[in-house]
């Protein structure tokens, strides 16, 4: 049916109406409704063949999405098949989910490189306490924690559904973190930088200008 790049879609979240603790991304397009097939990492020529199956043999009406690295098929669905729920940022909230994801993966990285695994380790348990206090949902555990660390945040279906006040405060305590770790902000540079890999870098560094405490980011 439509073959459509990111940015011609709005994905969010909704609450799958079996399990309350999940969300089920769903892909919205003109004001149509699509619901998640199959991802299929960047292999476009199986995504190709199973949405043309689709929809020139079963008649469904189905979307190719095409990102950076990854290709999915989305099958249209009626959202209130699902539920009436909308608990997820729109687009432009997931994208911010994906940057802070990215930084602060950046900032584990260099920690485990430059200082060592038992650094790394202790600054996985910091964290996880911080998430348990703010009661960041899907961290519920070291193994969460690793979960979060390890992600490809350019997965928009994998990132956790994070609002943007607990995004502002884990901005804010990852660079506390970092700062009593290396003892200087010199890990700010390559957190930034990875922002890059994000297509959307360009607003995700708009709204760290906005946030009061985006200044320490730049």
């Amino acid at each position: 049916m439509f073959i459509l790049k990111r940015q011609d879609v709005e994905i969010v979240n909704v609450q799958n109406p079996q399990n309350k603790d999940q969300q089920i991304p769903i892909l919205q397009y003109q004001g149509q409704t699509f619901r998640l097939l199959n991802m299929f990492g960047d292999n476009r020529d199986e995504a190709l063949a199973l949405w043309r199956d689709l929809t020139d043999n079963k008649g469904k009406a189905c979307v190719l999405l095409e990102e950076p690295q990854r290709f999915s098929v989305w099958g249209r669905v009626k959202l209130d098949q699902i539920s009436t729920t909308k608990n997820v940022s729109s687009s432009a909230g997931t994208h911010l989910v994906q940057g802070c994801l990215l930084i602060l993966q950046a900032v584990y990285l260099d920690i485990e490189d430059l200082l060592g695994a038992r650094q790394s380790v202790s600054f996985k348990q910091d964290l996880l306490k911080f998430m348990q206090q703010g009661k960041f949902a899907q961290v519920e555990n070291l193994q969460a924690v690793e979960a979060v660390l390890s992600i490809n945040p350019l997965n928009s279906v994998q990132i956790p559904n994070w609002d943007e006040s607990k995004l502002q405060m884990l901005l804010t305590e990852v660079h506390r973190l970092a700062y009593s770790y290396f003892g200087n902000a010199s890990f700010v540079d390559s957190a930034i930088e990875a922002l890059s890999e994000l297509p959307e870098a360009a607003s995700v560094n708009a709204w760290l200008q906005k946030i009061p405490k985006g200044k320490l980011w730049r």
